[in-house]
């Protein structure tokens, strides 16, 4: 009789919850009972590929989107022709510069023109002459030495043209053009400012090459790979991850880089957005709400609905976000708790 009043009593102790059940067991709850405490419970899915798990993440501007403007040599703005925010075409004046150096390179590229226009003239000369018998050799291949020398003179000249700017001449004055369609995002010219050789004037964006910055965790990021296919939610737009940044930033996360395309052209540098990243092909993984998930020390685990109340269960943990998680160690279909799971959790460890 004392025997089977005890085992009773013990029964209904664990029935109460003042007794840890084992991992193996059903926590029993009626329905009444999961009514009171909340407890609701969705079924874990499966999908064709691996759950398209969604961050936050930064609209940028792609590096080869970038172009900078500015001074090859010293020089003095006097005119600017846009300002930030405007959008330009390519080829479009930008600021114009008095730059001292400018007629002069004119010069001397006009003379080195002529050098090379007069070597040439000489040389075709002392071949002619040389084909008749009427010069000495030595003296042919001193005039062909002249020739390039003269041409190496002139490639000079023009290169050092070239540094000065590309753009619109006019003397000592250059109008330096846009070299992309795109829109001017910052400049630092203004009229009667002087500046040196290599001074950024301008810089201008094309806002068609975009990417995408998205922040991870150290461990979300161990589940992206180079590659990977990333959409927008709310855009029709996607891309592919292109890096994976090897330090952390301020907020100790991880940066991954992707390239964006944006066929409708309504995203903008700067904006943020969710972006998806769609996982591999997974043939045991099914996806579960996040608030299904529970620790037992560091081991994941799920509670699986049952007639009889909820089963803890482990599983391994692929992906997950806020919202969503990736785990195999699941049948497709099983109902698991995703709201009341603080109370499963104190039944189960007998909290």
């Amino acid at each position: 009789m004392a025997l089977a009043f005890l085992l009773r009593s013990l029964l209904a102790l664990s029935l109460a919850g003042t007794l840890p059940a084992f991992a193996a067991d059903v926590l029993p709850f009626t329905p009444a009972q999961k009514q009171n405490l909340g407890i609701v419970s969705e079924a874990a899915v499966t999908q064709a590929a691996g759950p398209a798990l969604t961050y936050p993440a930064r609209v940028v501007t792609a590096p080869a989107g970038v172009r900078v403007v500015a001074a090859a040599g010293e020089a003095l703005v006097t005119q600017l022709h846009v300002q930030a925010g405007d959008g330009v075409k390519r080829g479009a004046p930008l600021v114009t510069l008095s730059m001292p150096g400018l007629a002069d390179a004119h010069n001397t590229l006009t003379q080195a023109r002529l050098r090379a226009q007069l070597a040439t003239d000489n040389a075709a000369r002392d071949e002619k002459l040389f084909a008749e018998g009427l010069i000495a050799e030595s003296r042919l291949r001193a005039t062909r030495t002249e020739v390039q020398a003269a041409r190496a003179g002139l490639a000079a000249a023009q290169q050092a043209l070239a540094w000065l700017g590309q753009g619109k001449v006019s003397g000592s004055a250059i109008t330096l053009v846009s070299p992309i369609a795109g829109v001017v995002s910052e400049t630092a010219a203004e009229p009667g400012l002087r500046v040196d050789a290599g001074v950024a004037l301008m810089k201008l964006v094309d806002p068609s090459q975009l990417a995408l910055e998205i922040p991870l965790s150290t461990a979300q990021a161990q589940q992206v790979a180079v590659g990977q296919r990333v959409t927008l939610a709310e855009y029709e737009a996607g891309g592919r991850v292109i890096a994976l940044l090897p330090q952390l930033n301020a907020a100790q996360s991880v940066l991954v880089r992707a390239s964006l395309a944006d066929p409708q052209r309504l995203l903008r540098p700067g904006q943020s957005v969710r972006a998806a990243l769609v996982g591999a092909p997974a043939a045991q993984g099914v996806v579960v709400p996040a608030a299904a998930l529970v620790w037992k020390e560091t081991a994941p685990h799920v509670f699986v609905e049952t007639a009889n109340g909820f089963t803890p269960t482990p599983v391994t943990l692929l992906r997950r976000n806020a919202e969503q998680a990736e785990v195999s160690g699941l049948a497709s279909g099983a109902r698991v708790a995703v709201r009341g799971v603080a109370a499963l959790k104190a039944r189960w460890l007998g909290e």
